[in-house]
């Protein structure tokens, strides 16, 4: 079984059923997903620019 395959099938609406009995069965074998905060570089700013102000 491919990994894509695996996660279609766990992501899918049975997925998630068959997820929850195996997590109540060995809590902790598949792990929920969590949301990673990734930093955004922002933009460098000059005294010139006058981009935002009206």
């Amino acid at each position: 079984m491919s990994l894509e395959y695996y996660y279609r099938l766990v992501n899918s609406g049975i997925g998630k059923k068959v997820k929850e009995v195996l997590n109540g069965l060995i809590p902790g074998l598949i792990p929920e997903p969590a949301p990673v905060r990734v930093p955004v570089k922002q933009p460098e700013r000059r005294p010139g620019d006058f981009q935002n102000s009206r």
